[in-house]
């Protein structure tokens, strides 16, 4: 088919190839474990719903993923400016639109405040914290959002200061076994997890009181996906969601 092409062109176009080939890696923000969504096995190796969702996308398109080590609030910052190619777990507004794609939902997150049930007994809303004695310290998630009422709360300086802010994704099951925090928040599903492979303690909590509940999707970086390259992507994450593939993967994990 080449024969008669002069060497040089077709060095050029098999050069040309292999780089469009070796350029379709998704760099992928994963820390540390969030079960059932990300799951580590090792530092390039991982397992979960989320990634089982991104794996089944990214073979779709002819892609591979890179496993980035990225503290939530950088992640952030490094999709924003290329650094990175996806996140998941990321909830959809006007003004984050303005910087990254979003796809799905993969998700739809309950976050709820988690503890021991009879430290919270007169607890029926996320205020009524407040009137507690003493006051629970509440581990909250770096650069997270949990809605814009919590938003309006946090005004409150009486109420930020039970907050307990963490930089990353890390074992929250262990801040409460170790007595760091009285409460956490997280999403229902991560607690069920917990529960169902029974963590230490796990049962000793339960979900007091939701804080909030919206789709999470995968964001992906205007910087470094073009959108045609989006546009191919969309369709692919379609073709998933048609042949019940995304059903399956998020069953598995129910």
């Amino acid at each position: 088919m080449l024969k008669g092409w002069p060497l040089i062109i077709v060095g050029l176009a098999l050069s040309c190839i292999s780089h469009i080939a070796a350029a379709c890696q998704w760099r992928f923000a994963a820390e540390n474990d969030f079960p059932p969504h990300l799951i580590k096995v090792n530092d390039q190796q991982w397992r979960g719903q989320s990634v089982e969702l991104l794996q089944a996308l990214a073979s779709k398109v002819g892609c591979d993923i890179q496993f980035v080590s990225s503290p939530w609030l950088r992640s952030l910052v490094q999709l924003k400016t290329g650094e990175l190619d996806v996140i998941s777990h990321f909830y959809k507004n006007t003004e984050r639109e303005k910087d990254y794609y979003f796809l799905g939902p993969h998700h739809l997150e309950g976050i709820w405040l988690i503890g021991r049930p009879e430290q919270f007994k007169q607890v029926q809303s996320i205020t009524d914290t407040l009137k507690l004695t003493p006051k629970p310290r509440i581990a909250v998630l770096n650069g997270a959002y949990y809605g814009e009422n919590f938003s309006r709360i946090q005004r409150d300086a009486n109420f930020t200061a039970q907050l307990v802010p963490i930089s990353s994704i890390q074992d929250k099951l262990a801040l409460l076994n170790a007595d760091r925090v009285d409460a956490i928040l997280e999403d229902s599903s991560v607690l069920r997890y917990w529960q169902k492979h029974k963590a230490k303690n796990a049962s000793l909590y339960q979900p007091i009181v939701l804080v909030y509940k919206a789709p999470v999707y995968f964001g992906f970086s205007k910087k470094s996906i073009t959108a045609e390259q989006f546009a191919r992507i969309q369709q692919a994450w379609q073709q998933l969601v048609d042949a019940k593939t995304v059903q399956q993967i998020q069953q598995h994990y129910q």
